[in-house]
């Protein structure tokens, strides 16, 4: 019985995420970075965005784009959203390196599914081709990443072995759910 419902709680644990997908894999999340402009490039070309008691504007037109990520590292932050490390493309690298040489002392945005999420002041140029959120990402967008994309320092075939285990997982946990509510309804109609 103890067994049972330890694995009927972790079949709706790992189910969870994929319940919203129904059965399929995570919808894909779209982030970008947008540099800050100024209120005189009218509304068509930028953005505003309360910053502290400050409305700053922003580029409509991103940086970077999802197709130009190449893989993250996220963590948890103390505020229990998670953050991340987005290593990108060597062409979009050297885009982000000119950029930030270009505009230090402005802010760049993150844009995560339609809504700002972090913001960082550029104080030096990037080189490394990574960009940092440092705060506000949901679980499941995490979730969506890791489907997505591979994790730093984890090959093609690991990501995709790990993304089968996911699935196999996520079937294993769904077929299980599915045997423990036949029972409660075999046991109900006896």
């Amino acid at each position: 019985m103890n067994r049972r419902l330890t694995l009927t709680l972790l079949a709706c644990v790992i189910a969870a995420p994929s319940a919203a997908a129904m059965g399929k894999r995570p919808e894909k999340n779209s982030l970008s970075f947008h540099l800050q402009g100024h209120q005189s490039d009218g509304p068509k070309m930028v953005f505003p965005l309360p910053m502290g008691n400050k409305k700053r504007f922003f580029r409509k037109s991103p940086v970077t784009f999802n197709k130009e990520i190449v893989s993250l590292k996220h963590f948890i932050t103390e505020d229990g959203t998670y953050g991340a490390t987005f290593s990108f493309s060597k062409a979009a690298a050297g885009r982000i390196a000119a950029i930030t040489t270009s505009n230090q002392d402005k802010w760049l945005v993150a844009m995560l599914n339609g809504r700002p999420v972090d913001a960082v002041y550029i104080d030096k140029p990037v080189g490394d081709g990574r960009l940092v959120i440092w705060r506000g990402i949901k679980q499941v967008e995490i979730i969506r990443f890791e489907y997505a994309m591979p994790l730093t320092g984890e090959t093609s075939k690991q990501w995709k072995e790990r993304i089968k285990g996911h699935e196999r997982q996520r079937k294993a946990a769904q077929k299980e759910a599915q045997e423990a509510q036949n029972e409660r309804n075999r046991r109900r109609n006896n």
